[in-house]
């Protein structure tokens, strides 16, 4: 009888540990957004993501620190048999310092101060800020834009771009031109310089 109480109190034990590690597994995980639906003028991507870690880390080449809070996230690519043509992605979060510090503190990304939002093709609905309470960071280069809200409590982030193209041909070598016959060469010996 004992040996049966037992084994039921470690079952038990073991449910509510595992139950819990799930609890706090998914608490530590920002949401992932479903792919907005719109329609296209153009060809509808061929690829849309919402992992927000992965975009994140995408965008702002590093992970996302436990201070970053990532409200929504979506990359989209339009891809063919030769690979990536087109991409654009959207991040809004709430930034840590560390991550304010690096963008706009230390411009890691080489953006410069903007008076207005450029036009922004194709944003999800949940892509909606107040452009008359927001400071705006823009690459001079790229499509990139960050929007940071007056209190610097929300940011928005954007950036769209071509993918790989493929390069020029291979160049045809040239063959060398046949020589003449007979013992001398067809061009002229080097002229010594005095």
């Amino acid at each position: 009888m004992k040996k049966t109480h037992a084994i039921i109190a470690v079952v038990a034990v073991a449910s509510f540990l595992w139950l819990g590690w799930h609890w706090l597994d998914g608490r530590g995980k920002p949401p992932v957004d479903e792919p907005s639906i719109m329609s296209w003028k153009g060809d509808p991507p061929t690829k849309v993501e919402n992992d927000p870690v992965k975009i994140f880390q995408r965008a702002f080449w590093a992970r996302p620190t436990d201070d970053d809070e990532i409200l929504h996230a979506e990359r989209r690519e339009w891809r063919t048999a030769e690979g990536t043509q087109k991409w654009q992605w959207f991040l809004v979060l709430k930034p840590s310092s560390s991550l304010l510090k690096r963008l706009r503190d230390d411009n890691a990304f080489g953006l410069v101060q903007a008076k207005s939002v450029a036009d922004i093709a194709h944003a999800p609905k949940w892509f909606a800020f107040d452009a008359n309470e927001s400071a705006v960071m823009k690459s001079p280069h790229s499509d990139m834009q960050l929007i940071f809200s007056k209190d610097n409590k929300v940011l928005h982030a954007t950036d769209s771009g071509l993918g790989f193209r493929p390069g020029a041909p291979e160049p045809v070598k040239q063959s060398p031109p046949p020589s003449a016959p007979g013992r001398l060469p067809t061009t002229l010996p080097p002229i010594p310089k005095p």
